[in-house]
Formats: C-alpha cells, sequence, structure tokens
C-alpha cells in the first residue's frame, strides 16, 4: 500500500489516549512499514532484533519497541501492530487481479475500425461540432490552416466574423479555425523551501540550475556546516537526490531545535564512533537523516544539566548603632539594680 488509511476514530480510542508521545511516534512507524510491506500488521520473528534491525527496518529502536503499551505488543516472537487496516488489504488484492490478467493479454483491447473512423455518419453525428472536424472530413479544405493563421488579422483569430468580399452578390463570411488564444499565464515563482517540488519523482536529481535545487540551497547550506570537510566539494547527482528525499520527508521545514541539537550532537563524535551513529559523509548523514534526528535528541536528553548554584546568603547589619558586650552587660546590672532585682551586693 501507498498510502497509510488511518480513521480518526483510532486517535480517539483508549489504545492511542492511553499512551506515551514516544509510543505513539514508534507506532505510526511501526503501522507505516507494515503498510508497506502489507503483512497484516503483524511483523514476525521480530523479538530478536537488536537496534541497528530496528533503526534501519522501521526507524525505532529497541527500547522503544520493548516497552509495554497497547498500541503494539509481542505475540511470541512477532509483533502485533494495533490499528491496521486488513480490508483495504484485501481490496487491493483483488482489485489486482483483473490489472495482472489484462497485463498478460497485452494491456488494453485495441480500438476497432468502427471506433477510430471518423469519415462516416456513425464516428461524426454525435460529436460537437468543430471547425477542423467539419472541414476536415473527407476533403482537403482546412488541413493546412497553420500558414494562414499567422496572417490573418487580430480581429478574426479571436472569433469575429469579417467579410471578405461577394461571391456571386453574396456576402461570405470565414469563422475563426483556431481556438481562442489564451492569455499568458503569471510567470511562476520558485518553489520555496515547504514545497514538495511534485515534478521530481524519488530518486531525481535537480540540476544546478533548476528552481528545486534553488529552493534547496539553505538545507544543503546547513548541512555543509555539519561537520569539517563537507563544505568543500559541491554536492553530486546522489548527493541532491538524496537531499531532495530527505527535503520531501521533513515537509520542507527543519525546526531550529533539531538543527541545533544535530550540529551539537555530531560535534561531540567520539574518536571511534560508528558511522550509523555520526555519518562521516554527506551522503549517508542525508540518507539516514530520520534515524540521527531520534539520536541527536536521545542524546541531548542524557546531557548533564548544570545545577543552578544558590549564593550563601550574606550576614546582615544588625539595625541601630552597635554596642560592645560589656558596656551593655554592666548597664543591664545597674539597671536591674535600680528595678530592685539584682539583689544585695557590697
Amino acid at each position: 500500500m501507498e498510502f497509510i488509511n488511518i480513521p480518526t476514530a483510532l486517535f480517539s480510542s483508549p489504545e492511542y489516549i492511553g499512551a506515551e508521545p514516544v509510543q505513539r511516534a514508534t507506532w505510526i512507524s511501526l503501522l507505516a512499514w507494515c503498510c508497506e510491506q502489507e503483512n497484516g500488521g503483524i511483523i514476525e520473528g521480530c523479538r530478536s532484533w537488536g537496534m541497528r534491525r530496528w533503526m534501519q527496518t522501521c526507524g525505532v529502536t529497541d527500547q522503544e519497541i520493548n516497552e509495554e503499551n497497547e498500541l503494539y505488543h509481542f505475540d511470541g516472537d512477532h509483533l502485533v501492530v494495533f490499528g491496521y487496516p486488513p480490508e483495504i488489504q484485501e481490496t487491493l488484492k483483488v482489485t489486482r487481479i483483473p490489472s495482472r490478467e489484462n497485463g498478460k493479454l497485452g494491456g488494453r483491447p485495441k480500438k476497432t475500425n468502427v471506433e477510430t473512423n471518423i469519415g462516416t455518419n456513425a464516428g461524426t453525428e454525435e460529436k460537437p461540432t468543430s471547425v477542423f472536424s467539419e472541414t476536415n472530413v473527407g476533403t482537403g479544405i482546412g488541413t493546412n490552416v497553420a500558414p494562414y493563421v499567422e496572417t490573418y488579422p487580430k480581429t478574426v483569430r479571436e472569433g469575429k466574423e469579417r467579410k471578405e468580399g461577394n461571391n456571386g452578390g453574396k456576402k461570405t463570411t470565414t469563422v475563426n479555425s483556431t481556438p481562442e488564444e489564451e492569455p499568458p499565464a503569471d510567470p511562476v515563482p520558485p518553489p520555496t523551501p515547504h514545497e514538495s517540488f511534485p515534478g521530481f519523482s524519488p530518486g531525481t536529481s535537480p540540476s544546478y540550475d533548476s528552481s528545486a535545487w534553488i529552493a534547496l540551497q539553505p538545507l544543503a547550506e546547513w548541512v555543509k556546516t555539519l561537520r569539517p570537510g563537507w563544505d568543500v566539494s559541491k554536492f553530486t547527482g546522489t548527493e541532491r537526490s538524496a537531499l531532495l528525499t530527505m527535503h520531501k520527508s521533513l515537509g520542507g521545514v527543519v525546526p531550529e531545535a533539531a538543527k541545533d541539537c544535530v550540529s551539537r550532537y555530531l560535534a561531540a563524535a567520539p574518536a571511534n564512533a560508528s558511522k550509523w551513529d555520526y555519518p562521516p559523509d554527506r551522503l549517508l548523514f542525508m540518507k539516514t537523516f530520520g534515524e540521527i534526528v531520534q539520536k541527536a535528541f536521545a542524546w541531548d536528553r542524557a546531557q548533564p544539566r548544570p545545577k543552578k548554584k544558590f549564593k550563601p546568603e550574606q550576614p546582615r547589619q544588625p539595625e541601630g548603632p552597635v554596642v560592645d558586650t560589656d558596656t551593655a552587660a554592666a548597664e543591664i546590672r545597674v539597671l536591674m539594680k535600680e528595678i530592685g532585682l539584682g539583689g544585695n551586693e557590697e
């Protein structure tokens, strides 16, 4: 299947509502791969897969798969994905049978002479009236009008009648035999980075002077800044094709948070890092961009955060004048003696 048929009711189901955001994203990736494979929503024999196998197959990690939830679960060694549309799969299988049989017979049946003969009444009576169809049936009139159209006045080309002279005392007119000219179309601006370039199929490599490549320039310049040496040479045809595919998978926009996270992740690459974790070249990076973004965010979450330092509170200066303790004690003894609390002292 080329499309995922997901009823909107699934997004209100208890299975979806009770899942975490990461589990929902993992479920979408699993469902997309199942629809592509048309496996009935069951990934067989996948319990023993490692992280690399999961990443390369479905774009998820084994840790995400092993989290218990209702959107996907293991049944023995098989993973069952919730919400797969088996009825759509069966419908597609039924519709493919006639197409396969017609292909074995050589495609569509050829048209007969009755269908293609426009010189008979059967082929012309029910067709809409047209100057070309009427003048080209059985005569040579109107068969080569291109040289004369250029010499016609503008009013005639626009469909207005014009007097050409008298023919036996009768006035004759000519009818425009060319379709009305359409007004010139507005110039098409170059596509913006968020467009999907429908004219380019997967595997197509946009040329350097195409509008598609001009729109891809900001994304290409960002890729060049990620690793040392990536900005030395121009993008090859294979790299331009990979960048176009990467552009379509992103919907044309890379969030600034993702750019910053990926840049810091690649800058912190260890010396003996795996090429699947830290791509050494631009082509592998663009082909595995979705996996690199997931790894970059996981790496960023695992980084220690600096703790906020609190400054110790400075001792406050007591209010009022500063009094010496000995002087204060003497004053207190005098005061107590005056009010009769100090006892008899000799």
